[in-house]
């Protein structure tokens, strides 16, 4: 694989999902300016290195490619990034054909010949570099909604008797600063028993913990029954979790926004203290929230 940039979220998932193939390599830019601004965790990379990912770095690398056993292969825009796999980054990749992607090996092999190998003692001292702030200026245009709110457009289409069939959600949360777009894994849990039941809809919102946006930045689609789980969410998260929030519910992503830009909770006329635990919603202030995720 070939990424700049890498967060530490991506790398977990590439950790559990890595097939154990003979070698796995990846390249990228090991750079102060990228891993200061939080683009490229040197965390992420030691995760890999530990589950037998050999790591390389070349200065000027841009590229982002992913090659399999030269059975498969893709070339894109995506980072190995929340965002850059479908988080809120507007991407493009293409998946290559076999001659197309024999002449991607024979690059990236050209690469890995010419790229420093990256060691332990270069990972811990850049990991040791402080952090810098986000830019006061920010940046410039308009924030495009991912392109997956289809579903979501006909939900607000469907009838009445159709949208009086279903029932509705605030599924509150903690903020994730290193996973900001964890509802993708397909499971959410509280700390009760919930009595969601399929096509249900639950809006989540972040509050202020670590940092959150305090505002509800996607919806999602309960797709099975709640269940009382710690074990899966110990293996999944962690024990702390699995003692807090025990009950699992299968969920499919139905639309997203990026967090900062998720609508905040005045637009249902709701309030923090009013949902802290969860709650049901009305179809109304579902509409609401929903109208105000589009923007």
């Amino acid at each position: 694989m070939a990424s700049p940039y890498l967060t530490a979220p991506i790398a977990d998932a590439l950790c559990a999902a890595a097939p154990p193939l003979p070698r796995k390599r990846i390249l990228t830019s090991l750079d102060a300016g990228s891993v200061q601004w939080g683009s490229l965790d040197p965390e992420a990379l030691i995760a890999l290195s530990g589950v037998g990912f050999e790591v390389r770095s070349i200065a000027n690398l841009h590229a982002k490619v992913a090659l399999i056993d030269l059975d498969w292969g893709l070339v894109g825009s995506g980072n190995l990034t929340g965002a850059g796999l479908g988080g809120g980054n507007y991407e493009m990749g293409v998946v290559l054909a076999h001659g197309q992607l024999l002449v991607a090996a024979e690059i990236f092999e050209a690469w890995w010949r010419e790229a420093v190998p990256v060691t332990a003692t270069m990972l811990a001292e850049y990991a040791a570099l402080p952090k810098l702030p986000k830019h006061p200026l920010g940046s410039v245009g308009p924030a495009l909604p991912p392109p997956d709110m289809a579903g979501l457009e006909e939900i607000l289409a469907e009838d009445s008797a159709v949208a009086a069939s279903r029932r509705y959600w605030i599924n509150t949360n903690y903020h994730s600063p290193r996973d900001p777009y964890w509802w993708r894994r397909h499971w959410v849990s509280d700390g009760s028993q919930k009595q969601y039941v399929e096509n249900d809809l639950l809006v989540i919102y972040l509050g202020k913990q670590n940092g959150g946006p305090q505002r509800c930045p996607a919806i999602l689609r309960v797709t099975g029954p709640c269940r009382y789980g710690p074990d899966f969410v110990r293996a999944e998260r962690d024990g702390k979790a699995a003692e807090r929030w025990p009950y699992v519910t299968p969920v499919s992503t139905l639309a997203q926004v990026p967090p900062a830009l998720g609508a905040p909770l005045e637009a249902a006329g709701l309030t923090y203290h009013s949902i802290q635990r969860g709650c049901e919603i009305d179809r109304a202030q579902f509409e609401a929230l929903a109208a105000s995720l589009r923007i």
